[in-house]
């Protein structure tokens, strides 16, 4: 009888130190999550889809960084799980980065390149019809043709990320060289026009870039309350100054409506200033 009272109890005893232990380790939401992304997303189905060696490295390497997590975990080394957990989702993360993108995210990258390519064309285009330029501004243009037609070349391969990342270095490279180049009083000052024709053509062309930069500084730089009502009242006035200068124009006092050009230009460039565009 009393062996049969002691069997009971050792038997209680291991359901007892059974069940703290298994209070003792809670689940950890942490890797629960990690199990599900790495074992069953659909991320991770694609990732077991691939060929290339590179890929299933990675995919390897995060699982059994996550089984190492589980391991850590269970046996009460929860702070090691949790730094072992995230080890595995930082090597899941680097293996979907090198899966293809799909054709809806190919489609925005080609989409943003022909966006980036007509802009920079635009600048472009201003220096091959501006009355003078530099010898330094031609040569940082011939730079940013080359710099396009290397893009070109990714684009055709269908490296878009890679020609989208030199389109948008060449972009800001010409936006700030033709601010300078069409605020620099030292250019301007040197140049000698043969005719008062050559000289509107040169204030004109000044006129119509400043006015094409004033929507796109505005999506950039995004002003708001007051400094956007300020932002818009120069704009406005640059253009009744404008069309100010356009009537003075066909009336024939071409030298009055160069100063009024000018004055235009200043109304867009107090604009651009104003939301921080130098």
């Amino acid at each position: 009888m009393m062996i049969k009272h002691l069997s009971a109890f050792c038997l209680a005893v291991l359901v007892a130190n059974s069940a703290l232990a298994a209070e003792a380790v809670k689940p950890s939401p942490k890797i629960n999550y990690a199990d599900n992304l790495l074992m069953n997303s659909k991320t991770a189905k694609r990732l077991e889809g691939m060929d290339t060696d590179e890929v299933k490295l990675a995919l390897q390497e995060a699982r059994e960084l996550l089984e190492q997590a589980k391991a850590a975990h269970n046996s009460g080394q929860t702070a090691e799980g949790s730094s072992l957990s995230s080890l595995a989702l930082k090597k899941f993360t680097q293996a979907a980065k090198l899966l293809p993108k799909s054709e809806s995210a190919l489609k925005v990258l080609r989409k943003r390149y022909l966006e980036l390519d007509e802009e920079i064309l635009s600048y472009l285009e201003w220096y091959d019809s501006a009355p003078y330029v530099s010898g330094d501004e031609q040569q940082a243009v011939d730079k940013a043709k080359s710099e396009v037609l290397e893009a070109k070349g990714l684009f055709e391969s269908n490296k878009y990320e890679a020609a989208n990342k030199i389109l948008t270095r060449v972009l800001d490279d010409v936006v700030v060289m033709t601010n300078r180049s069409m605020t620099s009083s030292e250019i301007v000052n040197s140049l000698d026009f043969e005719t008062p024709e050559q000289e509107h053509k040169y204030e004109l062309a000044r006129n119509n870039e400043y006015k094409r930069l004033i929507p796109i500084a505005e999506q950039q730089k995004a002003p708001k309350g007051g400094k956007l009502m300020l932002f818009k009242r120069f704009v406005k006035k640059a253009e009744e100054i404008r069309v100010q200068a356009d009537s003075e124009l066909n009336s024939g006092d071409i030298t009055l409506s160069i100063k009024t050009l000018q004055n235009s230009t200043d109304q867009y460039l107090r604009a651009l200033r104003m939301v921080g565009i130098r």
